[in-house]
């Protein structure tokens, strides 16, 4: 009887330390020797995930800095609107998530890479074909040296009612892999004084609505570049704005790729090129309010296309280069 109530206790002491919670927590005052649950929560995301069971949650129990961490698993982190959750890397990037066929939600976090962080968010997938989905919620995104929004493998990608600003280079980058493109979708995106573009899609289909590039210090604000041969860039853009960037509002081509913009009811002012088309591209462009740019509309090479029912005025020049005018069906 002894050495079965014994064995009964190293049962149940095993199953105690191996298990893993549904929903974890995080906090000021956790510990990362604790259980993380909600009564019990430790300190830190990386630790938190860990005693997180696949498809569960992490969320935060109040504001404080909580450190760089990596996703290895589908798990939802999130912070409710109450709370200040910020990650301030001081080298690296801020969120890495390496895991394939996976769903992950990123929700209410606050990235700050002024401190020397590379990316904000990066996906890099565990393997080649990773088709992970990473959905990007209610995010503030600063200063990162690299990319706001580092998308760099094949996977979907859903960004709402989030702010990147200050990269030095894209606050939204999308890619995949060769013969792999990722999808994305974004809505209501606030992307403010990124260096080179606002959103910069290579081989990808995206489509952008109901948000704002602006302040872009060199670059574009929207642009479909496709920069490998044999990659296809598609941007699809529906009332939007950009305005007060260093060079296009909206732009297509630019590099070995073929690359393909459709831009409506969206408003370029105030802009080297209000909408460009370059080398490899094609743009479509229907319903726009085209005004105050250096050029309006610029066929620099590739196809530009208008539906004829923009609203081209005000800017320094028009046009320049061949418009060729299409019938909406």
């Amino acid at each position: 009887m002894r050495q079965i109530g014994v064995a009964v206790v190293v049962m149940l002491l095993s199953v105690s330390t191996f298990a893993q919670n549904n929903r974890s927590a995080v906090s000021l005052t956790g510990n990362d020797l604790a259980s993380c649950t909600v009564p019990d929560p430790c300190r830190t995301f990386d630790v938190a995930i860990s005693k997180t069971n696949s498809g569960g949650e992490v969320i935060v129990l109040s504001s404080a800095g909580y450190g760089p961490f990596t996703v290895t698993k589908a798990v939802s982190i999130i912070s409710p609107p109450a709370y200040h959750a910020a990650i301030a890397p001081t080298s690296g990037d801020a969120i890495t998530i390496n895991v394939d066929n996976a769903l992950i939600v990123v929700r209410g976090l606050t990235l700050n890479g002024a401190l020397g962080g590379t990316n904000g968010i990066t996906f890099t997938g565990a393997t080649t074909v990773s088709n992970t989905t990473l959905y990007i919620e209610n995010c503030a995104i600063s200063g990162f040296g690299f990319n706001g929004v580092n998308f760099a493998r094949n996977g979907v990608l859903f960004v709402s009612d989030t702010t990147v600003r200050q990269s030095s280079n894209a606050g939204i980058y999308v890619n995949g892999n060769t013969g792999l493109p990722s999808h994305a979708m974004i809505n209501h995106a606030l992307l403010e004084a990124n260096n080179t573009a606002g959103i910069l899609v290579d081989n990808a289909i995206v489509t952008i609505r109901d948000s704002v590039a602006a302040g872009s210090v060199q670059g574009e604000g929207f642009w479909a570049r496709a920069s490998i041969n044999g990659t296809t860039a598609d941007l699809s853009a529906d009332n939007c704005a950009a305005t007060n960037n260093g060079d296009t509002g909206f732009a297509a081509g630019g590099g070995g790729g073929s690359a393909r913009l459709a831009v409506s009811n969206s408003v370029a002012s105030s802009n080297v090129s209000g909408i460009y088309s370059a080398i490899n591209g094609i743009v479509r462009a229907s319903h726009n309010s085209v005004m105050l740019n250096g050029t309006g509309l610029v066929q620099a090479s590739g196809v530009f296309e208008s539906a004829g029912n923009n609203a081209v005025r005000g800017n320094s020049a028009n046009t320049s280069g061949t418009i060729t005018p299409f019938t909406p069906i």
